[in-house]
């Protein structure tokens, strides 16, 4: 795998000459990041948690909506993954460089440091940062390296781990995050930049424990059950929620605004989401409607539109995932889900500051609890927050009841389906060519329309 790439720009040069008593000679080294056995906890958790919620929001977060309608492209790139063209070069840099040299190398590192340096409180905080990279990367595309992935120098060529273990490995590392949490730490989290206490980590870690159940219920009868037994234990409340917070600046802010007014109009909402959103309070907060009347997910000029500001938050897990979920668990487990589906409801719209009374008035119209009405509030509630979720919704059970693109068939997609997963990047059938090949062998293909193992197709 090619964690570093060869040709260093200026500035990383420069950067190295300052930095010279660094050591930059591990192939899992970044030499713009910073380097050395002496590099405090708090110089990188920051870096670690920036770039997880970037990589929920930018790149891979766009392929994640508009493969799931809720924003198209009309021009540029966005305009080909509208259509289904997303190719090997497409995903080098959220692999490369959001995951694989970005968030997901630093938490390594950080649980490397940590346990060298007894912290375990901190350890705990990256474990749970790696399991939601992690997730993000075999939600993508399946089997994805792991357990050999950060050996820099002595592993150039790591193996590509099967995603039904990868599933026990998240589980694993969000135990291991709890116990973590709960262990005497004199130092504390180090770094935090969202500054949750430890026992609000820990109730994420639930939290995603359940996430990471839920997505199994294709593949596992007891994933529901399972799901449930976490959230006892899970997020409970708005006030609970860890936020991840950009800054309000043109370097540093949401993916979504940044998008905007880097490539401005080139990726609107879908006609799809703008639909089923009619008469929902939560339309201004989403998108605004042009002279034209097309309506955009980003105006620079429009205060409400909640998650594309330069300076929204990016959750953690939200609490009304965590309702959502339940109710959902709660169905299929025998149970009745439409309290917790209200709840769900309700709290996504106290989130976005809709009032109580508009957000009654909604919920008194959606009916009972079913799957299928608690897969589409999800699509709704978790839009601009968590596009992975829900395309994982999608692919899991088949709603919302989505028309693929009529122009979607191509060589890569040749069914013409709406994607069922992303291609593996370029640089890896380049630099790891074996385990590359071995991974498509052993996942039956390497097409957009190609199944992954905890997505089955029906």
């Amino acid at each position: 795998m090619k964690y570093i790439k060869n040709n260093i720009s200026k500035l990383a040069i420069i950067f190295i000459a300052i930095l010279s008593s660094c050591d930059y000679h591990s192939t899992n080294q970044d030499p713009t990041r910073p380097g050395g056995d002496n590099v405090e906890l708090v110089a990188i958790v920051p870096a670690m948690q920036t770039q997880t919620h970037r990589n929920i929001g930018a790149v891979l977060g766009r392929y994640a909506g508009i493969l799931t309608q809720q924003w198209e492209g009309v021009d540029a790139q966005q305009l080909a993954y509208t259509s289904y063209i997303i190719g090997e070069n497409d995903t080098n840099n959220p692999w490369d460089f959001g995951l694989y040299t970005g968030a997901m190398r630093d938490a390594d590192d950080i649980i490397e440091r940590a346990t060298n340096r007894d912290a375990p409180n901190t350890r705990g905080l990256a474990k749970i940062y790696m399991a939601i990279n992690l997730g993000l990367a075999t939600n993508a595309w399946g089997d994805v390296p792991y357990s050999e992935a950060f050996e820099g120098e002595e592993n150039l060529s790591p193996k590509y781990d099967d995603q039904e273990e990868l599933y026990g490995v998240l589980q694993t590392l969000l135990s291991e995050a709890i116990t973590d949490l709960n262990a005497e730490d004199p130092a504390g989290i180090q770094g935090d930049l969202i500054g949750g206490s430890n026992q609000q980590w820990i109730s994420a870690a639930h939290a995603l424990k359940a996430r990471f159940y839920i997505q199994q219920t294709s593949v596992n009868p007891n994933a529901a059950q399972m799901a449930l037994d976490e959230l006892d234990m899970a997020t409970n409340g708005n006030a609970e929620q860890l936020d991840f917070f950009f800054e309000n600046t043109q370097n540093g802010g949401h993916p979504l605004a940044l998008f905007g007014f880097q490539r401005p109009n080139t990726m609107v909402v879908a006609e799809y989401f703008a639909d089923v959103m009619m008469g929902d309070p939560r339309m201004p907060l989403y998108m605004t409607e042009s002279e034209g009347g097309t309506f955009l997910y980003f105006d620079a000029a429009d205060p409400n539109l909640f998650w594309s500001k330069l300076d929204s938050p990016s959750p953690v897990i939200s609490y009304a995932e965590v309702k959502f979920i339940e109710a959902e668990a709660l169905e299929r487990t025998g149970g009745d889900g439409s309290e917790a589906l209200e709840e769900a409801i309700m709290a996504n719209m106290n989130y976005l500051g809709v009032t109580t009374a508009n957000a009654n008035e909604y919920i008194s119209s959606i009916g009972d609890a079913s799957i299928e009405t608690i897969i589409n509030e999800k699509y709704k509630a978790l839009y601009g927050q968590s596009p992975m979720q829900v395309w994982n919704g999608y692919r899991r059970t088949g709603f919302p009841n989505l028309t693929p693109n009529p122009d979607g068939e191509n060589g890569n997609n040749p069914s013409g389906i709406i994607p069922r997963r992303l291609l593996y990047p370029i640089s890896e059938r380049q630099s790891n060519p074996d385990a590359y090949e071995a991974a498509i062998q052993a996942q039956g293909g390497h097409l957009l329309d190609d199944d992954i193992w905890v997505f089955p197709r029906n």
